[in-house]
């Protein structure tokens, strides 16, 4: 078949070959990436106003696939062309076809110019909290308008990617945008306003991090990001934080953080930094309420203090005298019923000038105590002589439990209840061993108040001496007295002549030994001498606990012989130089008249070694005159007894005398060793004489509070363990202080005495420890309550925090608690918490909705394995916060330090200095890049020109030819 009937043959067949395999090479081949290529300067600035030379081919594939798909048609066509055109343009026109094909595949490559974005976007957060005044306000809002004025000087021939974007963020508590746009249509339209404007309600706080990240969210992504924050650096330690926790996010991100401040105008202010009470209150209990003032330059303001809304009873107000700075004032107080109580701290400002006070909003400041019940005392006496002390205590409102001293717990649970134990003149025999070691626990371990008052039958001559209660006091007994060293050696020197069977005097002296031996106390010795002539020692000095041996002995005494007692006093004397007693003494019984020769240098011997002698005449015969001389120079007493009748009353009386040897029975008159609280108030020197003491010796680390004229220590207190314990060497009673139970200061001294003394902090019962502190949120705080277990981890403990709203208590509600005083406030409309365990020993909770106001937190942890109703309380904890006014307020933002703000942001940061660079610098393109399309140029430039030429080649003939003929 011809290709003259078929001329389209060879042309489609070309055509057909050349788009398959332009096909199969644009699936076959490898993709290609794009062409860069770089222009040449002139046509760079012909292309492009900005010069750039980087021209991008998107699909270069394209400039050989077109030519090969369509290249072969086009010569198949003009070889065939039966136009009658000369050759050379039929040439022409196929060449001029081929640029066509090659400039439309140049377009198809998508030529474009491509340059790197140099635009950004400055955000300019600026700080409207109370803190920034008007001055550094306004300069702020003139720096704002001179950064609006210098992006709107920008060159308007910039591309839009290239140019700057400006917004404005304000922030206080909150953050808000600021729509500069919309204002300056305002400002052209109604004259110029603030752009900056503060909003009261919610100017109290400087939330820098919230104004970064709204600052954040309205950058543009496709360009540098830059902020300029414009503050003075105040807020709170948690608002600081967040700042530069957020500024280093934004430096991670890319995004560059600049700072200004502007130093602000001078001005004063006072305020109540804080009010303290402390650690524990009781009812009836006068303390201390501490309140921190602060003020920027001195003055004289009136604080007033207010408790539970009323004016406090004690000390309703005070004219301090401002120093200038911080400083401290105390004012006395007392509460009356337990529960929760509020006190309130305020400064009268009403007279000051605005600029000496920023803020009335801070001057005044609350806190919240827990008042506990009436505390416990247990009083115990031996006789039930303790009424005037239990009268001093309850004046005072404190409870008071009296006891026997035989009736005391014996177990610690028995004392803990109570946070306070005296012992009034109570002896070692009336208290068990199981007693002494609960006091000894319950003091040491649980922190309890001890108190030992004196008398006749307390410290060493009760018997005290060498046992574990006198390791407890801050005494020791009778000076350096030894361990089981015995208060009292007593020998009876009697006379056994003839003369005493009459009248049965011999069994009357017998029964008068007995006797005496029976009221010894078992660690005193005892002997017996029996004489006519020469001396018989009966009883050699032994223990008086060998009652029975000892008694034996007297009844196997005999009357018979003459009278000399000098051998007896002899023997007696020898005996007793070798006891360790603290006081020596004889008892000499006789009814004849004895030698006198070598008495007197005897008695002198005896006079030296701490020996005295007292005497007993009986009947007429008896010796009166020798027997009283011997009394004098012995230093004892003589007795006489006409018919033997009263001899066993004149031992017992003489005993009972011997005993008290070891007391100073003088008036004594107290002075002050060292001021301290518990004796603040009381007039000494107006004080009566005591009329005795018991000796006492301070431990080491002891404090002697109160001494005797002579130095002798009266009052001393001292530690042991977690508990106080203190030593009063007089007595309590009608007795020794018989004119001072009638002494005005009497109470007070002992009321103050046994709150000094007893159980401190009994909120921290069970060794628990409690913190709150902010837990990120601005009205939440984490309360963490720390268990310090004997041994191992409390672990397995049920734990609930009670919240207690002060304002929320019902009316009358102080009344009705006062009607029961020793049981705690219900507080029934407390909100309850669990306490999580959090790590070994540590529970906490997170209390929420604390954004001002005073709020009592009250932790209790118990026993789940104790299985009756009410289980067993192991800790208690109390604590309390308070949030008299936003932080915004507080001291530290008296004065804000903006030379930390130079810390903040990456090495580009700058933080003083005119803006204009900030604004003017082009952005960094972070590898983004905008591009220019070049394919129209291609199109109209290059295809639309060498089509036209191409029909004129088709359409005008420029010369003929010859067609061959067939």
């Amino acid at each position: 078949m011809s290709d003259r009937r078929h001329p389209m043959l060879v042309p489609g067949l070309l055509l057909a070959l050349g788009l398959l395999a332009a096909l199969a090479l644009e699936r076959l081949a490898p993709g290609g990436e794009p062409w860069t290529i770089e222009l040449p300067a002139q046509l760079a600035a012909y292309l492009s106003s900005s010069g750039d030379r980087t021209l991008v081919l998107s699909r270069p594939r394209t400039l050989w696939l077109t030519p090969l798909a369509l290249l072969p048609f086009l010569i198949a066509t003009a070889w065939r062309s039966l136009v009658d055109l000369p050759w050379w343009q039929v040439l022409a026109q196929l060449l001029i076809r081929l640029l066509l094909l090659m400039a439309l595949a140049l377009a198809l490559a998508f030529p474009s110019l491509e340059s790197p974005i140099r635009g950004k976007t400055v955000v300019l957060a600026v700080d409207l909290s109370e803190s920034i005044d008007e001055g550094q306000r306004a300069r702020a809002e003139e720096l704002v308008r001179q950064a609006a004025e210098a992006v709107a000087a920008e060159d308007a021939a910039l591309a839009r990617e290239d140019r700057t974007r400006l917004r404005l963020v304000t922030y206080a508590e909150r953050a808000q945008a600021v729509d500069l746009e919309a204002q300056r249509e305002q400002d052209a339209g109604a004259g110029a306003s603030s752009l900056l404007t503060r909003d009261p309600d919610h100017a109290l706080a400087s939330d820098h991090a919230a104004g970064l990240r709204l600052a954040e969210a309205l950058l543009d992504p496709e360009t540098e990001g830059r902020i300029l924050l414009v503050t003075d650096g105040g807020g709170t330690p948690d608002e600081r934080g967040g700042l530069s926790t957020a500024v280093q996010g934004l430096e991670r991100r890319g995004v560059t953080v600049h700072t200004r401040s502007f130093p602000a105008s001078v001005r004063g202010d006072v305020m109540v930094a804080g009010v303290h009470l402390p650690e524990e209150l009781r009812v009836g209990q006068t303390f201390d309420v501490a309140v921190d003032l602060v003020a920027s330059e001195p003055g004289t303001l009136t604080l007033r203090l207010d408790k539970d809304g009323a004016p406090n009873e004690l000390a309703p107000s005070l004219e301090v005298q401002l120093r200038g700075g911080r400083q401290q004032v105390k004012l006395p107080a007392r509460v009356t019923a337990p529960g929760a109580v509020v006190f309130t701290a305020s400064l009268d400002t009403r007279g000051l000038a605005p600029e000496r006070n920023r803020s009335a909003l801070n001057d005044h400041a609350a806190v919240v105590g827990d008042v506990r019940g009436r505390p416990r005392v247990l009083l115990a006496t031996s006789e039930g002589d303790g009424a005037a002390l239990a009268r001093a205590l309850r004046a005072d409102h404190l409870h008071v439990e009296t006891t026997a001293a035989s009736a005391l717990p014996d177990s610690v649970d028995g004392l803990r209840p109570h946070d306070l134990v005296i012992y009034s003149d109570v002896p070692a025999g009336a208290v068990g061993n199981a007693q002494r070691q609960a006091l000894t626990r319950y003091v040491k371990d649980f922190g309890g108040g001890f108190i030992m008052v004196g008398g006749e039958r307390s410290f060493g001559v009760g018997g005290w001496g060498g046992t574990i209660v006198e390791d407890l006091l801050p005494v020791r007994f009778e000076g350096e007295r030894q361990k089981e060293q015995p208060t009292l050696a007593l020998l009876l020197v009697i006379d056994k002549s003839g003369s005493m069977s009459s009248e049965d005097r011999i069994d009357l002296v017998k029964e008068a030994a007995r006797l005496t031996a029976a009221t010894l106390d078992p660690t005193d010795e005892l002997g017996v001498i029996a004489f006519d002539s020469r001396a018989y020692v009966l009883v050699r000095l032994q223990p008086a606990a060998n009652r029975i041996r000892i008694a034996n002995k007297i009844r196997s005494l005999r009357p018979g012989g003459g009278t000399n007692a000098l051998p007896a006093l002899r023997e007696a004397y020898l005996q007793l130089s070798g006891s360790r007693a603290l006081v020596k003494h004889v008892i000499l019984l006789s009814d004849g008249q004895s030698p006198e020769a070598g008495i007197g240098s005897l008695l002198a011997d005896m006079r030296d070694a701490d020996v005295t002698v007292s005497t007993v005449g009986v009947g007429a015969g008896a010796g009166k005159d020798f027997l009283a001389r011997v009394a004098r120079r012995g230093r004892g007493r003589y007795y006489f007894s006409h018919d033997g009748t009263d001899v066993p009353r004149i031992f017992s009386r003489e005993t009972r005398e011997v005993t008290r040897n070891a007391i100073v029975e003088r008036r004594l008159y107290p002075r002050v060793a060292k001021p301290v609280q518990a004796l603040r108030g009381i007039d000494f020197s107006a004080a009566p004489g005591l009329l005795g003491i018991v000796p006492v010796k301070p431990k080491k680390l002891a404090e002697v509070l109160l001494r005797t004229q002579l130095g002798d220590a009266l009052l001393v207190r001292g530690r042991r363990g977690l508990g106080r314990t203190v030593a009063f060497a007089s007595d309590a009673k009608p007795r020794w202080a018989a004119h001072w139970v009638t002494w005005s200061g009497f109470a007070k001294l002992w009321s103050q005495l046994a709150r000094d003394t007893m159980r401190q902090g009994a909120g921290l019962v069970g060794g628990a420890t409690i913190a709150v502190t902010p837990a990120g949120e601005r009205d939440a705080w984490k309360v963490s309550v720390d268990i310090d277990a004997t041994s191992g981890f409390a672990n397995d403990l049920r734990g609930v925090l009670r919240v207690v709203d002060p304002a929320q208590l019902p009316a009358g509600a102080p009344d009705d608690r006062a009607a029961a005083p020793d049981d705690r406030a219900a507080d029934d409309n407390a909100l309850e918490l669990p306490l999580e365990l959090t790590a070994p020993g540590r529970y906490e909770a997170t209390v929420h909705g604390v954004e001002s106001g005073q709020r009592l937190l009250k932790a209790q942890l118990h026993d789940e394995d104790d299985p009756s109703p009410t289980p067993r309380l192991v800790a208690e904890a109390v604590a309390q916060v308070s949030v008299p006014y936003p932080p915004e307020l507080s001291p530290e933002q008296l004065a804000p330090d903006p030379t930390w703000l130079s810390a903040l942001g990456g090495a580009r940061a700058t933080h003083d200095g005119p803006i204009g660079d900030l604004l003017t610098t082009p952005g960094e393109s972070g590898g983004r890049t905008h591009a220019k399309p070049l394919w129209p140029l291609v199109l109209w430039g290059l295809a639309l020109p060498l089509l036209l030429l191409d029909l004129l080649l088709r359409r005008v003939a420029f010369g003929t030819r010859r067609l061959a003929r067939a």
